[in-house]
């Protein structure tokens, strides 16, 4: 996809992602790093998340939904977690083109994140090997690490409401260190 130009062909291209068959809008989603362990590396200790996006930001949803190639698929659950590479970033970047010049601050922190990621990967200062995309489609109990620690972020963020969401099994699913 060549990198949009205007934010009505950015709004465009979000309302044919929404309008696929199978696409689900979720109620929380963001970028982490998931921290392994060292003796066990196939284990997930903890998922770092800069900021987490809770009931908002739905376009930045369905351009990550769609750079992940999640958008669409009638299987995903209640949640689905999608490796960041460099197919995912470069498309997530063409379509948040528009925004680039104003994403700072506190605008567009979902554009802020790609740019960031995007140039110290290019400046081959970061791995992407452990960074996830995380979508929680309903407050279900956690399945993944990843929700887990998504889910605890939006309340700790204020974002979620204290006893609002759904946490059963969350102890589970972490790992004990």
């Amino acid at each position: 996809m060549p990198a949009l130009q205007t934010v009505d062909e950015f709004k465009s291209y979000v309302a044919k992602i929404e309008a696929t068959a199978g696409y689900k809008k979720p109620v929380g989603f963001g970028i982490c790093r998931v921290v392994k362990g060292q003796l066990t590396p196939d284990k997930i200790l903890t998922c770092v998340y800069p900021f987490v996006n809770w009931n908002e930001n739905f376009g930045s949803a369905a351009v990550f939904m769609a750079s992940a190639e999640l958008a669409g698929r009638g299987d995903l659950g209640t949640e689905a977690v999608a490796r960041v590479d460099e197919a995912f970033l470069q498309s997530a970047l063409d379509a948040f083109a528009p925004y680039l010049p104003e994403a700072t601050g506190d605008k567009h922190k979902n554009v802020q994140l790609i740019k960031t990621l995007h140039d110290l990967h290019k400046a081959k200062k970061l791995d992407l090997a452990d960074f996830r995309v995380v979508f929680a489609f309903e407050d279900a109990p956690p399945q993944s690490v990843a929700v887990c620690y998504l889910k605890l972020m939006a309340l700790s963020s204020g974002k979620a409401p204290l006893r609002g969401i759904k946490l059963d099994g969350i102890f589970a699913k972490l790992e004990n260190v």
